[in-house]
């Protein structure tokens, strides 16, 4: 099997791109949105980068975490699906970058947070690899199957950074989360709660969704 390469999609390969596509490709890198917009069409949106890795516009503003680009590449017509030549789609690569506002504004789009590449790396085997705790929070939140194996049966928690097993075991900031539930701190609540943690513990044996049933109702 050919080796994984990284998710940083590439239009500098060859010279020989065209100029126009060569000219949104690097918009889309340095998040220039201005220009985006004086160049995207609908025909180009879902340009492939024929030199490199066949990405697409949408990829590269993703992995640059250019959040105002990939908003009007969406709003114009981007494929939040497209795959590139290892079969990664563009949350692949803002998940490995550490996105979380372009993570989250991809999966409100559609985007699918247990696609496999090639390799059968999911968006959460990114993040977890790289240590983006806060990604890997947003992925489970929106569904990630941290139970999902690659080519070589190893699971996001298997190949996680030391910085993000907790959030995979869900030991992550443990008594903060418990402490937001006892005190009906709904923001923090749940910007940390995943549903791996929502059975956590507190030391008297209680556990967080026991918190969650005395909130408040809205």
């Amino acid at each position: 099997m050919a080796t994984r390469r990284s998710c940083l999609p590439n239009s500098n390969d060859n010279p020989h791109v065209c100029d126009i596509g060569r000219e949104l490709f690097d918009a889309c890198r340095y998040g220039d949105v201005s220009r985006v917009r004086k160049l995207v069409t609908p025909q180009n949106v879902n340009a492939r980068d024929a030199a490199g890795r066949k990405s697409t516009p949408l990829h590269f503003a993703a992995g640059f975490g250019r959040r105002d680009v990939v908003e009007h590449l969406l709003q114009n017509g981007a494929n939040v699906h497209a795959r590139d030549d290892g079969g990664l789609i563009p949350l692949h690569n803002a998940c490995s970058f550490g996105h979380a506002e372009v993570v989250q504004l991809l999966l409100k789009h559609g985007a699918d947070p247990n696609a496999r590449d090639n390799w059968n790396y999911t968006p959460l085997h990114e993040a977890a690899i790289k240590g983006k705790t806060d990604v890997c929070i947003v992925l489970l939140q929106h569904g990630a199957d941290p139970s999902i194996r690659n080519t070589d049966g190893k699971a996001a928690l298997d190949l996680a950074d030391p910085s993000a097993r907790s959030v995979l075991t869900g030991e992550y900031r443990k008594d903060e989360l418990l402490e937001a539930a006892r005190s009906g701190n709904e923001e923090k609540l749940m910007a940390l709660l995943t549903p791996i943690n929502v059975n956590c513990h507190a030391s008297d044996g209680r556990k967080v969704f026991i918190f969650l049933t005395l909130l408040p109702l809205c």
